[in-house]
């Protein structure tokens, strides 16, 4: 649930109808339409003399939306003003709700000003207690828009479950916490501080911890849905999860101030001593600082869940829990890949490892269904219960192999190369068939298949896309490295500098720049000839299913390799050429020709160096789970 899924503000209908209604009763807009205005300018004489003039103003509705001098000051942020009406209304008066829903300390927590809430508070305390129309706190609006985070502290630190509202027990507790949640994940800058609010209250409240509804627990029913919070849910490369090991995870950020002394400590993380330093690192590399809010809300989450299934563990109640983490959280965060959601709640619940999810089967079933390495291989470290859960059927009589053998284009996306992705899908389901029960490899389903001829239906399209995409690069890498051994052989035979006319022999052969033009030739001519031989290999290849497993992915990365080799060579060759015919004139000039020489290989790597690290890592290091 979002905080605009759940909206507070009323419909426009709603809201018309309220000022419709308003009106009838003889509101006169034009006479108050001066001290609205001068309120909103910020010109408190003006105001001071309408009000002077006409002392019920003070508690007057001035606006067609119901809103008393209070509520206009704190709409338009006009704090100063504020303070100073503070002290000429009653307190009843701040409790008043405008036609949208809203006291005056709605809209004061989405601002930033402290000392107007203080004002308001100091003269009504029950004021963090009153909800709106939905049944929202204050609170829940100054955490969702993170515009201050002392504005969030201190309203979170004078928020009891008392009345009128009684925020943490009543009814509307219950969006509370799914919007609390939710809204504790959002932003660059401050999601920290909603987490750690978020925190507080289930220490200073726990029934908060456990309130479920018809879909099981609300906090983690939400936390099922945000893959991105939780570390499963990322994936980075390596220099990024260098980074991400290396960066500090510690929930260290406090109020400030006197909101700082006021907090309890001692419920709170211990700050690091290194934080001025990675303060210092996080401002000159915003991406560093990017990966370290990442990791942040990614820690808070598995805490959060821990904190929720510990307190969902004290119930007695063994029916309680079993609705609490409900089938649609399991199949939420299985289908998901959230591992840590898994593994804390069967940490817990043990028994929940078992749960069945009507037309999906078992977690294991749910885990190949989607692709879910991660789930899959965090299952498979439960040796008996992997076993049983494997060897499960599911209503069309499909063994795990079966589901291993349907399509999955969209857990594709991110794989480049039809090729590879015809690689990745028979990787699934071979690793998925070397865990079934050899007898599965024979079993039919309701449809009378078996494993193997499902996947070839199911993989025919992505066979014939497989097969054109293979010989299209192949096609145009033969080109390339047909023109390197054009090239290198036709420099062979016209060296640089000619040849000696009596004896033949190249007059720069004493020259060491020209062994290096020698050597750097005989390897691209070699390199590419290679090259062009494995791309024609693939070429003339058969095609098959599983020559996509090793066969042809291998022959297409030496190919690559080969042929990168020959253009780095061809590039010595000509920069070594190039300088033995010139350096008498500029003796200098390998140092231009240098420089220019690696612009195409610099290029070259750019630009294929990703896909190609892309096809060892998915050829040779395969990801998925090797038990």
């Amino acid at each position: 649930m979002s905080f605009a899924e759940s909206s507070p503000v009323m419909s426009m209908d709603d809201v018309m109808a309220a000022t419709n209604e308003f009106e009838a009763r003889g509101f006169n807009h034009s006479y108050y339409l001066p001290l609205h205005m001068a309120i909103l300018k910020g010109d408190w004489e003006s105001a001071k003399s309408f009000l002077d003039a006409d002392p019920s103003a003070w508690t007057s509705k001035i606006t067609s939306l119901a809103r008393t001098p209070l509520h206009v000051a704190a709409v338009g942020a006009q704090w100063k003003i504020l303070e100073k009406l503070v002290h000429h209304v009653p307190s009843e008066l701040l409790a008043e709700l405008d036609s949208m829903g809203f006291t005056c300390l709605h809209y004061v927590a989405m601002g930033e000003s402290i000392d107007a809430a203080k004002a308001l508070l100091a003269k009504n305390h029950s004021l963090t207690q009153i909800t709106d129309f939905k049944g929202f706190t204050p609170l829940l609006y100054s955490v969702t828009s993170t515009r201050c985070k002392e504005m969030a502290w201190y309203l979170a630190m004078n928020t009891v479950d008392e009345r009128p509202g009684f925020p943490f027990s009543s009814e509307s507790s219950r969006q509370l916490v799914a919007l609390l949640t939710a809204a504790g994940f959002h932003g660059k800058e401050n999601f920290w501080l909603n987490a750690d609010i978020t925190m507080y209250l289930l220490q200073r409240y726990p029934n908060l911890a456990t309130i479920s509804d018809s879909n099981g627990s609300i906090i983690l029913n939400v936390l099922s849905k945000k893959t991105s919070d939780f570390q499963s849910g990322n994936k980075f490369g390596i220099l990024h999860r260098c980074i991400y090991h290396c960066v500090p995870a510690q929930l260290d950020h406090l109020p400030h101030g006197d909101l700082r002394d006021s907090y309890d400590q001692s419920s709170h993380h211990q700050s690091y001593s290194g934080s001025k330093i990675w303060n210092a690192i996080q401002t000159s590399a915003p991406s560093i600082k990017h990966l370290r809010d990442v990791k942040l809300r990614q820690v808070f989450s598995e805490r959060l869940v821990e904190h929720v299934c510990s307190q969902a563990s004290t119930m007695s109640n063994t029916q309680f829990w079993e609705s609490f983490v409900s089938m649609d959280i399991i199949y939420n965060a299985t289908s998901s890949g959230i591992v840590e959601i898994l593994r804390i709640c069967f940490q817990f619940f043990p028994d929940l490892v078992w749960t069945r999810i009507p037309n999906e089967g078992y977690i294991a079933q749910i885990a190949i269904k989607y692709r879910q390495e991660k789930v899959f291989g965090f299952i498979c470290k439960m040796p008996i219960i992997s076993k049983i859960l494997i060897l499960a059927l599911d209503e069309s009589h499909n063994t795990t192999s079966h589901l291993a053998a349907r399509s999955a284009h969209s857990q594709l996306l991110s794989v480049s190369g039809a090729a590879f992705k015809m690689q990745k899908e028979l990787q699934w389901f071979k690793k998925v068939e070397q865990l079934d029960h050899p007898i599965h490899k024979e079993i039919k389903n309701q449809d009378g298949k078996t494993a193997w001829q499902l996947f070839k239906e199911e993989h025919k399209n992505l066979l014939e896309e497989s097969e054109k995409w293979m010989k299209d690069t192949a096609n145009s890498c033969s080109i390339v490295a047909a023109l390197i051994v054009t090239t290198v052989f036709t420099a062979v035979l016209t060296v640089p500098g000619g040849n000696n006319q009596e004896k033949g022999f190249p007059i720069f052969l004493p020259d060491n720049t020209f062994l290096v033009f020698a050597a750097s030739v005989t390897l691209a001519l070699f390199s590419s000839m290679a090259s062009l031989l494995m791309f024609l290999s693939i070429l003339t290849a058969r095609y098959a299913e599983k020559d996509f497993l090793k066969a042809l992915p291998r022959r297409l990365i030496w190919g690559l390799a080969l042929l990168f080799y020959a253009i780095v060579t061809t590039m010595v060759a000509f920069a070594a050429a190039l300088s033995l015919v010139l350096r008498n004139r500029l003796k200098w000039v390998w140092i231009p020709i240098a420089i220019m020489a690696c612009v195409p290989m610099a290029l070259f790597a750019k630009l294929q160096i990703p896909l190609f690290g892309g096809m060892i890592i998915s050829t040779y290091r395969s990801s998925i789970y090797h038990p």
